[in-house]
């Protein structure tokens, strides 16, 4: 009688501790599948953003109509797919996010430039905060305090850069302003401290040929007397930059995940 209750008891244990790294598991695959679909959303708003501002730039929209069209038909099936895979309490901020891509290619023939960059700037940033609470979630379920402590030190890094980042975009449309110019210059020399600042987390993202040529051109812009880039130069060059810190960021969640589970897929960011 003793054994056979020892059995059940055996049995009982185990089947509990099947269900609960079956759960684990579970989330664990949940957590990757929407970092994933968040990447992705990620390359989207970047591919909207590069389309509209060319469009906006040569006036020539119909060209760039169909292109359009598809990029957004991605976006909204992306979005789907992660409001489907979301656990219900998590399901509205994701759907907040699908009203902020809508947005996004709703009138953008409308805009100005720099409205058009100002709007996408904040999708993409909105965005990385999303991976951001997924990432932070993760490493607080897995009590790893090492990658923790690690993870939001870098973190504030990128964030503060990507502030950054939108002051110097902001100031480029006044650029024609005597104290306009001075505040692209004060901000492109901030840009590339935090730049330099980036390199210590991802060494390879910052020593890309992208990344050289933004550094470059933000030295060249501070030493300077006037700044002889257009507003559609400085443009690019804060596409750039935003690009290289994505890049960082990207090097970051895969890292992490890579310790925790497993390493992202490589994608294309650009």
């Amino acid at each position: 009688m003793f054994v056979l209750f020892s059995i059940i008891i055996s049995f009982v244990v185990l089947a509990t501790l099947f269900y609960f790294s079956k759960k684990r598991h579970s989330g664990l695959e949940r957590k990757f599948e929407i970092l994933i679909l968040l990447r992705q959303l990620l390359l989207l708003c970047r591919q909207h953003r590069a389309i509209t501002h060319q469009a906006l730039t040569s006036h020539h929209f119909d060209i760039h109509q169909s292109q359009l069209e598809e990029n957004y038909d991605a976006m909204m099936e992306r979005s789907n797919e992660l409001i489907a895979s979301a656990q219900f309490e998590n399901k509205p901020m994701y759907r907040i996010l699908q009203l902020k891509l809508k947005k996004l290619h709703k009138e953008w023939d409308q805009r100005t430039v720099a409205r058009n960059q100002v709007i996408h700037g904040k999708t993409i940033r909105h965005c990385m905060f999303l991976m951001d609470e997924i990432a932070i979630a993760w490493l607080i379920e897995s009590g790893r305090e090492d990658i923790s402590d690690e993870y939001h030190m870098n973190w504030q890094q990128v964030l503060d850069s990507m502030e950054v980042l939108t002051q110097l975009r902001i100031s480029i449309q006044d650029l024609h302003y005597p104290e306009g110019m001075l505040r692209v210059k004060y901000y492109c020399d901030k840009t590339r401290r935090k730049l330099n600042q980036l390199s210590l987390i991802s060494p390879l993202s910052i020593a890309s040929p992208i990344s050289s040529k933004a550094m470059h051109a933000l030295s060249e812009i501070n030493a300077s007397d006037d700044i002889l880039m257009t507003n559609e130069e400085l443009y690019q060059l804060t596409t750039d930059i935003s690009l290289i810190i994505s890049q960082v960021y990207d090097q970051m969640l895969s890292d992490m995940t890579e310790s925790l589970y497993q390493p992202l897929p490589k994608v294309a960011l650009a």
